[in-house]
């Protein structure tokens, strides 16, 4: 059969492009191994951040976790293959594999397309750690299946998973063990939000472990023991978080000559890859691994395909990206580490729980805005500490991406006392600043 276009992987970006396509009047065809939705609904940001929100319920962790499941099951129901066929969209469930540039595979039959599209996404990286081969471990694709209790976990990998999933478990009762390798702690933020991080861990009773050197692990009396140059942890269950594989072992990509490498498939700016008539977008590009990262891939990729002769390049500056800890962090652009290092001439405004009246009215113990400007006030990155981080750098990332300077937030009336205006309060800074700027140039 003949489409417009085949979608290969129904995840954020997939379903994005097949649901963004078919609105325009083009012919499509989704395939998907799995299930419709892909790493977000079943193994990502669905039950992680519904496993955090029931953390702080006052059920034990079994209960936790079948919560978890019926979210997963709620959100799974608006993106099934009904509800994508009843969108007028032709859904296959099974492995694509290309014959040819224009054709892919799927159970010995052959479907062929002008454009085709890979969006089949990512998995968790597995390192070759010995003795990993003789326990049974979790990653995000099995860790929220379990139905049952258990008391303790190490955590290998100290990132955004390992994070976010470890103030929920101590919440629910289980000790845990964060081992990293690395000496420095969320080594991509600036110092302050690392060492803060690691306080908090303390401050929880979780033990963080740095600079571990080479792991060693095997089983003994049921327990998962792990030895490394700092020494010998054990616990009921094991879980990885080192990392992402892409999902291209299957696609036959050397048949028809895309290039690709450890990381993903690689494209030009456009997402086309080597044979520009096929694009790939969401985890199996890269750089940045987000939900919303995959939607704006397959949101651009819909306008390159309508729209062939004036495409849209993608542009990462203006990204922001949450961690969902606790409390919260966010951010925006680049951090004052790295608008020193390209040699900018900066101007750093922050703000405090001490100085922030809506902390102070909603007893929050921790609050942290950062708002790096240049020279001529516009933001050049923002991150936070706060129960509502991600609302907040949202707000900073609109004014970024629209070019508007940090002081004209000056200009908005906020409500009080809202984080708006607690931006607006640091934007008061920038403003004196600016007017300083003025004067002076002027005398």
């Amino acid at each position: 059969m003949n489409y417009d276009c085949i979608v290969v992987g129904s995840g954020a970006a997939g379903l994005t492009v097949s649901f963004g396509l078919k609105a325009t009047g083009k012919k499509v065809l989704l395939i998907e191994k799995d299930q419709p939705g892909g790493e977000c609904t079943w193994n990502g940001c669905i039950p992680s951040k519904s496993f955090i929100s029931y953390s702080k319920k006052e059920i034990d962790l079994k209960t936790a976790l079948e919560k978890v499941r019926e979210k997963i099951l709620e959100v799974a129901k608006t993106e099934d293959s009904e509800t994508i066929s009843q969108k007028g969209i032709d859904f296959i469930k099974g492995k694509a594999t290309f014959v040819s540039k224009t054709e892919v595979e799927v159970a010995g039959k052959i479907y062929q397309a002008k454009n085709i599209v890979i969006a089949t996404g990512s998995r968790a990286f597995i390192p070759k750690i010995k003795g990993l081969e003789k326990v049974e471990f979790l990653t995000n694709e099995n860790f929220f299946k379990q139905t049952s209790n258990f008391k303790s976990i190490i955590m290998i990998g100290g990132g955004v998973i390992s994070l976010e999933l470890s103030f929920a478990l101590k919440r629910l009762g289980v000790e845990v063990t964060i081992l990293e390798l690395g000496k420095k702690f969320l080594s991509i933020e600036d110092p302050e939000i690392g060492e803060f991080y690691k306080k908090r861990l303390i401050q929880e009773g979780i033990e963080l472990v740095l600079d571990c050197g080479e792991i060693t692990i095997e089983k003994i009396n049921n327990m998962v023991v792990t030895k490394c140059s700092r020494g010998e942890y054990q616990a009921d269950k094991l879980f990885l978080s080192v990392g992402r594989a892409p999902n291209l072992e299957e696609l036959n990509l050397d048949k028809i000559g895309i290039s690709f490498d450890k990381k993903g498939i690689l494209t030009n700016e456009c997402l086309q890859t080597t044979i520009k008539e096929i694009y790939a977008v969401g985890d199996i590009v890269g750089p940045y691994r987000f939900s919303h990262i995959a939607g704006y891939h397959g949101e651009t990729v819909v306008r390159n395909i309508v729209f062939p002769y004036i495409k849209k390049k993608i542009e990462y500056k203006n990204i922001s990206w949450t961690m969902f800890s606790s409390p919260e962090f966010a951010r925006v652009g680049i951090n004052e580490e790295e608008a020193k290092n390209k040699g900018l001439e900066i101007n750093i405004y922050t703000l405090s729980e001490k100085e922030n009246d809506r902390s102070i009215v909603s007893l929050e113990e921790k609050f942290y805005l950062k708002v790096i400007c240049d020279k001529k006030f516009n933001i050049l990155g923002a991150s936070c500490i706060g129960e509502r981080a991600g609302e907040i750098i949202n707000l900073l990332q609109i004014l970024k991406s629209q070019n508007i300077k940090f002081y004209k937030m000056v200009n908005s009336i906020q409500a009080y006392p809202t984080y708006g205006d607690s931006v607006r309060k640091l934007a008061k800074k920038a403003y004196g600043d600016y007017l300083k700027k003025i004067f002076s140039f002027k005398l």
